[in-house]
């Protein structure tokens, strides 16, 4: 059964060596042998094939039954391929891939190489032997079909998200395969043109995010790694969108990037409610400042003129009335709670609504704030501040002094400290705003921290997200400090660095 095999091997190492080779080689990759005798009707198979037939070793059976091997879906295929060859041009070779029934009920796939032998006879040509080589690719298919699974759940997964996906020869800068709605997130289908990264950045990218995203995309490619972009781009009917693109760069054996596959998914809507929770923030940051402002001046306009009125009425009344040493007494007490209550008050509308911010500047009117407050706290406070925070939008302005009279506020209430520092930072296009102090920090899991997240931090996160940044707090046996970042407007970013 291993004649044609054992020719060729004949030819190079001899008979004893060829045969003992092919024997591994079968062995080796686990191919089985078979061979049908026609005029004895009997098919005999290697022990390799018997392995994969599920049968034991050295096992023969007749034509008919060796054809029963094969499941019933696929013998009327098996016959068909062998009764072509019998026609074929090509010797009476033929293949296929089948499956088949072991003793056990268990179905294998198995790939067939065969060929058929005939003779002259007085009917024709009549088959009298047949051989062939068989291999159990289950686990071939088996791979290609959890394959399938998983691109039909991906596909699945990117259609309900309406994900564009992408694969790119990085070295061509073509695409080697994208879904459709990689292209309709572009506003044009496939048939218009091509997406390379070129065009990508040229064509599509906003030009003031086209830096960010060249420098993600080369940082990913220099190192072989992740990169998360959003960026605003253009379609070809002029509207803009905002995109999020999310991939990843594989390297070649050299440490060349060679492939780049990711995701685009459109996230107009998103931003769009984005902008508009921001909107509400800020109209609620400045109803919030509006109410303050009324009560304060309500307060000031009614409440202080009420008790300036008492307290002349009692000047008045003080000089007319005899009154004991005990009289006085009381009389002095009474002045002094009406002293000390109306100074409370202008404190108090001041703390709602700082007058000077508008007229004198946040550097300014942070400096008065913190020395009432050093004088209230007898806390030693210093206090550094970029200059520049002065040409900030008022409601800007109005958000850091919140910020830091909470910050402050917080180290009043919690932090038993004797020193604090206040710095306002102006960073490239960030204002940082850093409060410490060398209060009671947290020490390990033992000791309490110098903060609780209360309102106030809950407001100093608020406002700091309002403008795009975010709150960092960090405690520990030192002291506490309190870090708010905020984005500055574009606007503002061009004029401080003219001014610089």
């Amino acid at each position: 059964m291993r004649d044609t095999a054992r020719v060729h091997a004949h030819a190079i190492w001899g008979p004893n060596e060829s045969d003992e080779l092919l024997r591994l080689a079968v062995q080796v990759g686990g191919i089985g042998i078979y061979e049908t005798d026609f005029e004895q009707s009997r098919t005999r198979f290697s022990t390799e094939l018997c392995a994969i037939l599920g049968l034991p070793a050295e096992t023969d059976m007749t034509y008919a039954e060796a054809s029963r091997v094969f499941d019933e879906r696929d013998r009327a295929a098996v016959s068909a391929s062998v009764e072509a060859a019998c026609i074929s041009a090509d010797r009476g070779r033929w293949s296929g891939v089948h499956r088949i029934v072991r003793p056990d009920g268990t179905i294998r796939w198995v790939s067939i190489q065969g060929r058929r032998y005939y003779r002259n006879a007085a009917d024709g040509l009549r088959a009298v032997r047949s051989v062939g080589t068989v291999v159990d690719i289950t686990h071939l298919k088996e791979t290609q079909a959890a394959l399938r699974e998983s691109e039909a759940r991906l596909r699945i997964a990117t259609n309900a998200a309406a994900l564009g996906v992408f694969d790119r020869d990085v070295k061509a800068d073509r695409m080697v395969w994208a879904n459709d709605r990689a292209f309709e997130i572009f506003g044009h289908n496939r048939g218009n043109r091509d997406l390379t990264g070129q065009q990508l950045l040229k064509d599509y990218v906003h030009p003031d995010d086209a830096k960010a995203v060249k420098k993600a995309m080369r940082d990913a490619r220099r190192e072989g790694g992740n990169h998360h972009v959003i960026c605003r781009i253009r379609q070809k009917s002029g509207s803009q969108r905002w995109l999020q693109i999310d991939g990843k760069y594989e390297l070649s054996d050299s440490g060349e990037p060679s492939r780049h596959i990711g995701v685009f998914a459109d996230i107009t809507e998103r931003k769009a409610l984005e902008q508009e929770a921001k909107e509400l923030s800020e109209r609620l940051v400045n109803l919030q400042e509006e109410e303050r402002q009324r009560i304060a001046q309500e307060l000031h306009d009614s409440t202080a003129q009420h008790l300036v009125a008492v307290n002349l009425n009692l000047m008045n009344l003080r000089a007319k009335l005899p009154l004991g040493s005990e009289e006085v007494a009381r009389w002095n007490e009474v002045e002094a709670s009406m002293t000390e209550a109306l100074k409370e008050l202008r404190t108090f509308c001041y703390l709602m609504h700082p007058l000077g911010l508008d007229t004198k500047g946040l550097c300014s009117t942070l400096r008065q704030y913190i020395e009432g407050y050093a004088n209230r706290s007898k806390l030693s406070v210093k206090l550094r501040s970029s200059p520049n925070v002065d040409t900030l939008p008022l409601h800007m302005q109005r958000s850091l002094f919140r910020i830091v009279q909470e910050a402050l506020a917080n180290v009043y209430r919690h932090a038993c400290a004797s020193h604090v520092s206040v710095d306002l930072r102006w960073i490239a296009d960030r204002i940082h705003v850093i409060v410490t102090d060398n209060g009671r920090g947290g020490e390990g899991k033992r000791e309490e921290p110098s903060f609780r997240p209360g309102v106030g931090i809950y407001g100093i996160r608020a406002r700091a997200r309002q403008f795009g940044g975010d709150l960092k707090i960090r405690t520990g046996s030192h002291g506490t400090r309190i870090h708010a970042v905020a984005l500055i407007e574009r606007t503002q970013r061009h004029k401080h660095s003219r001014i610089h």
